[in-house]
């Protein structure tokens, strides 16, 4: 799997969340974002297209 890096912004509560999960599990921020990503096009495709 070819990866591309993409800078975005994020509010503070969500960095202050997404650190918790990073030190629960030990995985990489990165990790964590690709497979919630991952996650949302899967409920997306199953609800017909919507969000």
């Amino acid at each position: 799997m070819t990866m591309k890096r993409m800078n975005f912004y994020l509010a503070d509560i969500q960095i202050k969340k997404l650190k918790g999960i990073q030190k629960k599990t030990g995985l990489p921020l990165s990790d964590i974002l690709r497979r919630a990503i991952d996650k949302y096009w899967e409920r997306f495709e199953k609800k017909g297209k919507r969000t």
